[in-house]
């Protein structure tokens, strides 16, 4: 999570780049977004079995609400204020909505699909539990939602509809290891064998015809990373429990691990700073790694110091049952 976030705060600063191949790199770090929903739909499954759905979406909502939304109705003022954005863009902003209503000036278009996946995830773990072979409602969901990003007559909402297989394969994982599947050295090597299939594909999407067809219209620019996404997470696990052993490499990974547990805070911190400022001011590449290594700091800083206050002050409004 920590590296998936670097990468994504990376990926959203508009550095001039000239090398292709090292563009290509800097548009692949958007994946680490794809590797939030795979693990969130991953935790869903784990999380509703544990807790139940109700628990489990009042648990959300603790977690990302409040700071959220101490973030989120400021920006959206000042947005407002500033002329970027409209009434109708300012309510969608504030709801959560707005990538679903029509509204692309938002926060990040994250926001709005990760709570309507929440949302899904409670009847679709409940389709995933009764069914016998899962794989097969997967592919079919999958097929489901790819037809509904072909159909969306809205290029910002196919952003967000063509991202629920990732989703969804971390709810068919889940379901998977309820079920006694384990990551046994056969299923490591497969899954490591779809990462250069998915950047392969990566590869035509980006630079092929699918760029120009595929890749925005029909939501291909974004199913490579469900190749690659799957192996990528064993892979990062394994290496972090191999540097766990080493105290030196354990230490220099903390923050690291700060970092994913202060994703969620880095995210809304770097969109809402970069769009704030990029629209009028053009600064050189050294100067965006100094203000996205600040927004970096900022996301830890606001998880570290002010959620805690804020989860002590909800508490009596959303308590945790155990």
């Amino acid at each position: 999570m920590g590296l998936a976030i670097i990468g994504i705060a990376f990926y959203h600063a508009p550095f001039i780049i000239h090398d292709p191949y090292f563009r290509l790199f800097h548009s692949c770090l958007n994946c680490g977004v794809d590797m939030f929903l795979f693990l969130s739909g991953l935790g869903a499954c784990h999380s509703i079995a544990r807790r139940g759905g109700g628990d489990y979406l009042r648990q959300r909502a603790r977690r990302l609400l409040p700071g959220l939304y101490l973030f989120l109705i400021p920006w959206s003022l000042i947005m407002l204020i500033r002329g970027f954005m409209t009434g109708w863009q300012f309510v969608g902003s504030v709801t959560l909505l707005g990538w679903w209503i029509g509204c692309p000036v938002q926060l990040n278009w994250y926001f709005s699909a990760v709570w309507m996946f929440f949302l899904l995830a409670i009847p679709l773990y409940a389709l995933f539990r009764r069914v016998r072979f899962p794989a097969l409602l997967w592919a079919g969901l999958v097929l489901l939602s790819a037809g509904l990003a072909a159909a969306c007559p809205l290029d910002h909402l196919m952003t967000a509809v063509s991202r629920l297989p990732i989703f969804l394969t971390g709810m068919l994982f889940g379901v998977l290891e309820q079920r006694g599947f384990r990551h046994t050295w056969p299923v490591r090597i497969l899954l490591w064998a779809l990462i250069p299939a998915g950047i392969w594909l990566t590869g035509y999407v980006q630079w092929g015809d699918g760029g120009t067809l595929y890749g925005y219209r029909y939501g291909m620019w974004w199913y490579p990373y469900a190749l690659m996404i799957p192996g990528y997470a064993v892979l990062l696990a394994d290496l972090s429990a191999l540097l766990e052993r080493s105290r030196i490499l354990a230490a220099v990974l903390r923050p690291v691990r700060l970092c994913g547990e202060s994703s969620a805070e880095i995210l809304m911190f770097h969109v809402g700073i970069y769009k704030s400022i990029m629209y009028t001011n053009h600064f050189r590449n050294r100067v965006w790694v100094c203000i996205m290594l600040g927004c970096i700091v900022l996301g830890c800083l606001y998880h570290c110091v002010v959620l805690p206050f804020l989860g002590r002050k909800i508490k009596r409004f959303l308590p945790e049952r155990y």
